[in-house]
């Protein structure tokens, strides 16, 4: 597994100059797919973002906005429409963020996410995570993002949790390849949502058609037993 991440990951940095970009994540952060980076959404602009995950069978919603800069407001959540005893929970998470740094090609952020589990989770307590990301300008590699987290108000099995990623241009400004590596699977896959002490690297295309319109196809858990595949669009409004 880790030698078939180096090589994607090889691959990736040897594709052109990187767009710092950001989707909104399945757990509603302005980020990759599921992770947080730095960014935040403009002041006054609300992000919806949904789609439909194959395996176990799952559609998504979730949303961000920005009532001050930098900072953001965020809700995510899965909807199963099977059963629930392979996966465990998907969880409504809530959560903000703020960017306090910003210098050059560096940026710095912290957040926080609270994710609400339902009796069916067989989890006791509600998951509350802080973390804080960084990203820095690296040339012709672009931005990269690296985080780390800590769990608190549960005992899940994990408490430290770290990702890293990155997002390039592949087609002008239109097309882009995402990846992302992290131990912390908000239930990705069919992975239980606290298997201790496995990585989860997810990587995707994202067409941009429009300025207000993006469209996803996402592998999910790549070189893993779990994989999935997913399918998403999302779109950007100016509110105030």
């Amino acid at each position: 597994m880790k030698k078939g991440i180096i090589i994607l990951l090889s691959f990736m940095f040897m594709l052109p100059a990187v767009q710092l970009l950001a989707n909104t994540t399945i757990t509603g952060s302005y980020g990759y797919f599921t992770m947080p980076i730095t960014s935040t959404p403009k002041k006054g602009e609300i992000h919806i973002n949904s789609g439909y995950i194959f395996d176990p069978g799952n559609f998504y919603v979730s949303l961000n906005t920005s009532f001050i800069k930098n900072w953001e407001i965020s809700a995510g959540k899965e909807i199963l429409t099977g059963s629930t005893a392979d996966i465990g929970a998907t969880p409504f998470i809530i959560g903000t963020k703020y960017m306090f740094y910003s210098k050059g090609g560096f940026r710095a952020a912290g957040g926080l996410q609270v994710e609400i589990l339902g009796d069916e989770s067989g989890v006791d307590g509600v998951p509350v995570t802080i973390y804080g990301v960084i990203s820095e300008s690296a040339g012709k590699l672009g931005y990269m993002n690296f985080g780390l987290g800590y769990t608190l108000g549960v005992d899940a099995g994990y408490n430290i949790n770290f990702f890293a990623g990155l997002r390039r241009a592949i087609i002008g400004d239109k097309l882009f390849v995402v990846g992302e590596f992290t131990n912390f699977s908000i239930r990705q896959g069919l992975d239980p949502p606290w298997d201790e002490g496995r990585g989860i690297f997810n990587a995707g295309l994202v067409l941009e058609l429009i300025e207000f319109l993006k469209f996803k196809f996402v592998a999910y858990d790549v070189l893993d037993e779990f994989l999935t595949l997913g399918l998403g669009a999302e779109v950007k409004f100016k509110v105030f």
